[in-house]
């Protein structure tokens, strides 16, 4: 291109401006620029985050529209599995940026170009019954009654309670368990919500798409939940029998007097599962920061068991390998059929999209 675009990256402008910018229409057509939604455009190898293109929706393309399902979630941090909406949960896989308070989430996952094939998300917004609703490009527009709302920063979201909610119409019951676990565990970034107003919010949606399942999911939701693979191996174990966990137990190290809190633990036997999330496979710090803990631990009497995503999405293996170290310390365990039995009824029921529906 002959005018430099070096100023404009990031930005999401409509046709005309760019055109009172300088910009020809043949360069706006040209493969420089990407088409958001109709009539604004973005550079194609410096696109618009994903803050912009919301603000752009619901300021410019849609006024009055509220950013609503997984992408209301990506804004709060409430983890929903990389399987649904072609893994846009991936865009928060990264140290973000905050502005105003509020987190700068790019466009496209780390590494992404959209010259090499990588597409924008889709965002999601819901708009008055009266307004239009569908696919259109770069949105899904959803016609709802009006629900709670927040503001972050200059966006309009759904509140966390209408966030499971809609996502609740989206995905299984344990990730939609993970999802409030996660609203109601210490990385929320909502922390005045509370199980008990969450209930409430929610209930007072009866009637309404995804009400049922979301009051099912806050049955079954805990406090003190660090990650959506921690809240799916608790209730992966509860349905198999296994002894209830304590969740992030802490524990007091002698030797440094520091405090370390263990994922899944049982304190009568010394013994503990770790699950190793994306942060532990994304940066050395965090792994190198684990590995002291775990070694801490281990000075201290525990025994310490791991897992990550692999072994959820075919659990059978880990769990065998749990329930012959909990029967060695003398802790009652299902039998093995039973483990076996129940991990192919997960699957099959299709009860978390992070564990795979088929084991064999």
């Amino acid at each position: 291109m002959r005018r430099s675009t070096e100023r404009y990256r990031g930005a999401l402008l409509h046709h005309s401006r760019w055109s009172d910018l300088g910009f020809h229409s043949r360069q706006l057509a040209s493969e420089h620029f990407t088409t958001v939604f109709p009539g604004y455009r973005t550079l194609t190898d410096h696109p618009a985050t994903l803050n912009a293109m919301a603000w752009v929706l619901q300021n410019r393309v849609e006024a009055g529209a509220v950013l609503s399902h997984t992408t209301a979630a990506l804004f709060w941090a409430i983890p929903f599995p990389l399987a649904l909406d072609d893994g846009i949960a991936a865009l928060r896989d990264r140290d973000l940026v905050e502005r105003n308070g509020v987190e700068q989430i790019p466009s496209l996952p780390a590494d992404a170009s959209l010259r090499l094939g990588a597409h924008l998300p889709m965002l999601h917004a819901r708009v008055a019954r009266g307004g239009s609703s569908g696919v259109a490009q770069g949105a899904v527009l959803h016609r709802q009654h009006p629900g709670p709302t927040a503001d972050l920063g200059p966006l309009v979201v759904s509140a966390p309670s209408e966030v499971l909610r809609e996502l609740a119409t989206m995905m299984p019951l344990w990730d939609v368990v993970a999802a409030a676990d996660a609203v109601l565990g210490p990385g929320s970034r909502s922390p005045g919500e509370s199980l008990e107003s969450l209930t409430g919010a929610v209930a007072s949606a009866r009637g309404r798409a995804g009400t049922p399942h979301a009051l099912d999911a806050l049955r079954l939701a805990r406090r003190r939940v660090r990650s959506p693979g921690e809240t799916i191996f608790r209730l992966l174990l509860a349905r198999a029998g296994f002894p209830a966990p304590s969740l992030n137990l802490p524990v007091r190290v002698p030797l440094t007097g520091s405090i370390k809190e263990i994922d899944l633990a049982w304190e009568e036997i010394g013994f503990g599962l770790e699950y190793d999330g994306d942060g532990h496979r994304l940066t050395k710090g965090q792994w190198r920061e684990d590995e002291v803990r775990r070694d801490e631990l281990a000075s201290s009497g525990w025994t310490l068991s791991r897992a990550n995503g692999k072994d959820l999405f075919r659990p059978l293996r880990i769990l065998l390998r749990l329930r012959r170290t909990m029967a060695e310390r003398g802790l009652r365990v299902p039998e093995e059929q039973r483990v076996r039995r129940v991990v192919d009824e997960v699957g099959a029921r299709g009860l978390s999209m992070r564990i795979a529906r088929r084991q064999r």
